[in-house]
């Protein structure tokens, strides 16, 4: 509405203002309200704020093509940070950023220029930078010697540079399917990702521990951590389900229930499934349940110091290790305690019980 400017001679003042802030102005020489002048300017404010509204309007709907590419990660991966776990966030956040930080090298600001081509040189890239890097820690550790740039000695597994690899165009492919159901004015047809061939792996076999060697290391847990390894030995349970577990929401004692959940679907939508309880663990859980030192809701917590006390884990990396080497075993790990669990259903019901234990879409993923 036009307001009346004393100090201006009793000009109209017009203004346009656009989600609260003035955009533009223009002064009407003076007259009654509602008069020749006043109604101008008042014409004025209604034409230019419809020019803002739609040049607005217009540059909300055309994104540039830098603008597209950067907006399809960004989109994406909020898509991930709702619906999957934090883990599977972080991994896909690292890739994706790794990729941009290869397009912004070779000068690539649009989808439209990530061909076959481009999307080949950055596995490869990434295949390069992951094989000097094994070969680096490869040779710290074998001589002693800190690697290059004076980094500390490394410790741990050393990584498949092809398996990572393969991990990264995994991820890619994943993220560039989502783009073209998701993301307006995204290019259709074939994902360059799904053109490049994965990296040959040589996996080696699978380490299996003995059933025996899991029971020597079960007969050495205590308290929390025997029935913690003998949720992971009846149920052949990841361990991130097992870190998971609530007493309101995954535990019935008396139905000698128990209730798995992942995101190991293709949407990553939550994926639950309820597995009747051996007696031995519905009776570890029940004694649990009443020795434990804090009553909060998830099954496993934290006990080594006042401050953590109750909160749950987020992961146990040195657990397993420790037990396998007091008990004079072969190295062994959560995942592993799933594979045994795995081969004893397969042994006493067939692929059909250990596909139903693991909590497997297809026969042929629990045959791998």
């Amino acid at each position: 509405m036009p307001t009346l400017r004393k100090n201006r001679g009793n000009a109209w003042l017009a203004r346009v203002v656009v989600n609260g802030k003035e955009v533009d102005s223009k002064f009407f020489p003076p007259g009654r309200r509602k008069g020749p002048e006043w109604m101008a300017a008042r014409q004025w404010e209604v034409d230019r704020k419809k020019e803002h509204l739609e040049a607005q309007a217009q540059k909300n709907a055309i994104l540039t093509d830098s603008e597209r590419l950067l907006a399809w990660g960004e989109s994406y991966l909020d898509h991930v940070k709702r619906s999957m776990g934090r883990s599977t966030y972080v991994e896909k956040q690292t890739h994706l950023h790794a990729f941009f930080a290869f397009c912004r090298k070779k000068g690539i600001h649009s989808l439209a220029a990530v061909t076959k081509p481009l999307a080949t040189a950055f596995l490869n890239g990434v295949y390069d930078a992951k094989t000097r890097e094994a070969a680096e820690r490869r040779a710290a550790q074998e001589d002693g010697e800190a690697p290059a740039r004076d980094r500390p000695k490394p410790k741990g597994k050393i990584g498949n540079p092809a398996g990572v690899a393969n991990k990264y165009r995994k991820n890619m492919l994943a993220a560039w399917n989502w783009g073209m159901g998701n993301v307006e004015g995204f290019p259709q047809g074939p994902s360059p990702f799904a053109q490049v061939r994965e990296f040959p792996v040589d996996a080696g076999e699978r380490y299996v521990p003995p059933e025996d060697d899991v029971v020597k290391v079960l007969e050495l847990a205590k308290g929390q951590d025997l029935v913690m390894l003998l949720t992971f030995y009846y149920t052949g349970a990841r361990a991130g389900e097992v870190f998971r577990l609530s007493w309101t929401r995954d535990i019935r004692l008396q139905e000698g229930k128990i209730r798995l959940s992942d995101r190991k679907t293709k949407d990553g939508r939550p994926r639950v499934r309820w597995n009747d309880m051996h007696p031995e663990l519905v009776k570890a859980l029940a004694w649990w349940r009443q020795a434990r030192p804090c009553a909060v809701d998830n099954v496993f917590m934290q006990t080594h110091c006042a401050g953590a006390l109750g909160l749950p884990f987020r992961h146990r990396s040195k657990f397993c290790a420790r037990l396998c080497r007091r008990a004079g075993v072969k190295p062994f790990v959560f995942y592993s305690i799933r594979h045994v669990s795995a081969h004893l259903a397969f042994r006493d019901g067939g692929i059909s019980a250990a596909k139903s234990l693991l909590g497997h879409y297809h026969a042929t993923t629990t045959d791998d």
